[in-house]
């Protein structure tokens, strides 16, 4: 028994149309990259998801560096002037300058929700060294000194829980 196609049917449920859309988009961008790798050729991709979400794929540079020198070898060799071709070319530069600007916004939004997290990260770390360290200074009373020892004694317990549990491996001795 060889492999029988089955016809394609028109997905109407949205949530499956995207998730089937996912996992194609990807097939096809990975297929694009083997041609291109084992062909050496330039493959370019330009995809439009159901929810209007353009991906492209450039196997170099840009989808609209391919168009703007397939555009500008079109009217190196073409007898008259290809219409509007000027204008798409100018389009198309327009529309890399863009691309090149949200790109760059975007690796600063990541870096800057990554600097947040390192932030969150070392205020929790400086909360949990008060803890350790506490200022005496700003110790008033017995019952915030009790407080103060019981939250590292409770602290001592968890991470000593943890290192017998081999779920930390940071190199902490409890005492005995």
């Amino acid at each position: 028994m060889g492999y029988k196609r089955h016809p394609k049917k028109r997905i109407v449920d949205p949530s499956s149309l995207q998730m089937i859309y996912s996992r194609g988009k990807e097939t096809i961008i990975k297929k694009a990259a083997e041609f291109s790798m084992s062909e050496d050729t330039d493959v370019g991709v330009l995809m439009f998801s159901p929810t209007g979400e353009v991906t492209t794929y450039a196997s170099k540079g840009r989808v609209e560096d391919m168009l703007i020198s397939y555009i500008e070898e079109q009217l190196d060799d073409s007898d008259g002037p290809l219409e509007n071709a000027e204008f798409l070319c100018q389009s198309l530069k327009r529309l890399k300058i863009e691309a090149e600007k949200k790109d760059k916004m975007d690796r600063c939004d990541a870096l800057q929700s990554k600097l947040n997290d390192l932030n969150w990260l070392k205020e929790k770390a400086e909360e949990k060294l008060r803890l350790f360290k506490p200022d005496l200074s700003k110790i008033d009373s017995v019952a915030e000194a009790d407080c103060h020892q019981a939250k590292l004694l409770e602290e001592e317990a968890s991470s000593s829980n943890r290192t017998s549990d081999g779920a930390s491996t940071s190199g902490r001795v409890g005492r005995s």
